[in-house]
């Protein structure tokens, strides 16, 4: 059964983000809220991270990498390449819901990179808990949404207000919708709906960088798409 633990949104109490801290130490599988919805997230300093997430994610292609959430660029230019034009769009972005796909380098989580292992999609979260639990780590953590757009559409999800409300947005229903895959070993509630949104992806190994994904999100100030 999924521990839940909750944590006060805007403030979030240390000794409860330290308990957090000790399931992903553990190699855990947390749920956790975001500025795009709840997400799984793990460490990625395990390898076993990657195959709990996919069993969460039964939909997601093996082949396809999850993205890394830092707690800042700095960590960010340690796991990936960020030439100066991709660094000052990253300090109008971050933290924010914004990935980004940059170049892998030697020292990318091999759990994290894609296409040969050539690049890396990474965000920064400005989500109250979640920097909180990253300032407390010595490592990024892997991170996927609970589910996803294609997922969605599949399950008539937009089609149904109640559903839209409650199916993905609670720590109940997504457990109960989750259970037959995988383990959740914590659960973060804020004791309110957390809206599903997605993040905006940016491709920055290509020139001029590609727009892989629009979540919705502002994209005139980030300087690069008209």
């Amino acid at each position: 059964m999924t521990q839940v633990l909750s944590i006060h949104q805007k403030n979030p109490d240390k000794r409860r983000i330290k308990e957090v801290i000790e399931i992903l130490d553990g190699g855990g599988i947390v749920l956790a809220p975001s500025e795009t919805g709840y997400c799984f997230i793990g460490s990625a300093s395990q390898d076993s991270t990657h195959d709990k997430l996919l069993r969460l994610r039964p939909g997601h292609p093996k082949n396809k990498p999850f993205s890394l959430l830092c707690k800042d660029i700095s960590q960010v230019s340690k796991i990936a390449n960020l030439n100066t034009q991709t660094f000052r769009i990253a300090t109008r972005a971050w933290p924010g819901p914004y990935t980004f796909v940059l170049p892998s380098t030697k020292n990318t989580p091999k759990i994290a990179s894609g296409s040969k292992r050539k690049t890396v999609g990474i965000r920064i979260s400005n989500h109250p808990i979640i920097s909180s639990i990253l300032h407390e780590l010595q490592y990024p953590l892997l991170v996927t949404s609970v589910t996803d757009e294609d997922e969605l559409i599949a399950q008539e999800y937009f089609e149904n207000k109640v559903e839209q409300d409650f199916w993905w947005t609670n720590v109940t229903d997504i457990c109960h919708q989750t259970a037959a895959h995988g383990r959740i070993d914590l659960a973060i509630e804020i004791n309110e709906i957390v809206p599903i949104h997605v993040s905006t992806i940016v491709d920055f190994t290509e020139n001029p960088p590609q727009l892989l994904r629009d979540g919705g999100w502002e994209l005139e100030f980030l300087g690069i798409f008209e």
